[in-house]
Parts: structure tokens; sequence; C-alpha cells
């Protein structure tokens, strides 16, 4: 058996990247996890927020990146992998800002590509990136998906849909139902309508050479 120490983080547990094997990442925090709308909540009701912070792993060596530093009342969401880049979304709510970093684990350089005041959206509830291309959004929960960057829209859309990503100016969803028994499938809206073009039972799984299993 062969068993190699990992330097660099502590009391976190390693998840695999999505659509990569090369990347591990482990979210970091001085005391108890909690959601980016949890801490956005804490923050607002005067309490301290400890911060959460984020970090890579790179397979098979297990080399460790950290490309942010934990800090108070900042909190870095877990990273996306997008044409063999990694993205992170992060809330400052000491700037009130949300911030869009894309890391080059090469250069060991972290880029920010987008600055956005805090008040863009309502609250941070569901709010999170999506690929493809790297995409801002905030899922509602009350029958609107919003995309609020790089493009600004609205799209009407199921009570119980989630966004899956984006092919060109289709967007990939998945709803579950219960009729009666638990099912799901998958809705194809147009980007620019938000008009279904196609639905299906089933899933679609995303393989690490970009590839899609439809189940």
């Amino acid at each position: 058996m062969n068993i190699i120490k990992i330097d660099g983080v502590s009391k976190c547990y390693p998840e695999q990247m999505e659509g990569t094997t090369e990347w591990y990442y482990c979210k970091e925090s001085k005391n108890s996890f909690c959601d980016l709308y949890e801490s956005e909540e804490l923050v607002k009701s005067g309490q301290n927020f400890s911060g959460i912070n984020c970090h890579l792993i790179h397979f098979p060596e297990g080399t460790v990146h950290s490309p942010f530093k934990l800090r108070e009342n900042l909190y870095i969401e877990s990273p996306i992998w997008d044409n063999d880049k990694i993205f992170f979304l992060s809330v400052d709510f000491c700037e009130q800002t949300i911030q869009i970093n894309c890391y080059f684990p090469s250069e060991r350089r972290l880029e920010m590509i987008k600055k956005l005041p805090l008040d863009t959206v309502e609250n941070c509830y569901n709010l999170m990136l999506k690929t493809s291309p790297p995409m801002l959004c905030r899922d509602s929960n009350n029958g609107v998906y919003e995309i609020i960057w790089p493009e600004n829209k609205k799209i009407e859309i199921g009570l119980t849909e989630g966004l899956l990503f984006r092919n060109g100016e289709d967007l990939y969803f998945s709803e579950w139902y219960e009729n009666p028994e638990y099912h799901e499938r998958v809705i194809v809206r147009d980007f620019n309508t938000g008009k279904i073009k196609e639905k299906f039972d089933g899933y679609l799984c995303k393989l690490p050479n970009g590839v899609y299993w439809k189940i």
C-alpha cells in the first residue's frame, strides 16, 4: 500500500473537480462550515464570519496549490473546470464585492477576470459558477433562473429545475419530479428565449474528457 502525505491542508476532505482527473479541491474553515448564503446572513446579522478558503491538490503526486489565504469575511467557493482552466467564485463581505478569478496552475498565478458589486444580486442564495463558458448564475427557487455574468438575463423555468451547463445557444437543465416515484429528466432550453427545445427522461453524466453520458 502506498500512502502519500499531503502537506499544506488539514482537517478537510478532498473532492474531485468535475471534468478532470488531474485536480481535487478541499475547503478550509477555522470554525464550522457554512454555505455562501449562510455566511452572508451571519455578516448581515453582525456576527463574526471566520471565512472559508479552498485549496487545490494535483493528482497523482499530491502537490497543494493555495491561490487564496483564509481570512475573515472572505468566502471562496468550490472551483469549476472549464477548457483546461480553473475558475473560482469568491465573495468579499468587507469590500462588498463578488469576484471571479481564473487560476493558472503552471504559473501559480491567480487572475481576476471580473469584479461586481455585491448588490448586483438580491442575495447570495444559490449563487454559483456554471459552464461553458463560465457564467455567474443564481437559482432563486421561485421559477426564475438568473444569469448575471457575462450576460444578464432571467429565464422562467420549472420549480424543480436546476442548470447543468450551457452548450452554445442551448441551456441544459435537470428537473426532478414524482409520479408517483422520484424521477429526473433533462430539459434543453434556448439561451435567448428560454423556450424548451427538447426534453428526455434520465441523466447527463460529465466525463473527464468533456464527453457526456446520456443515461
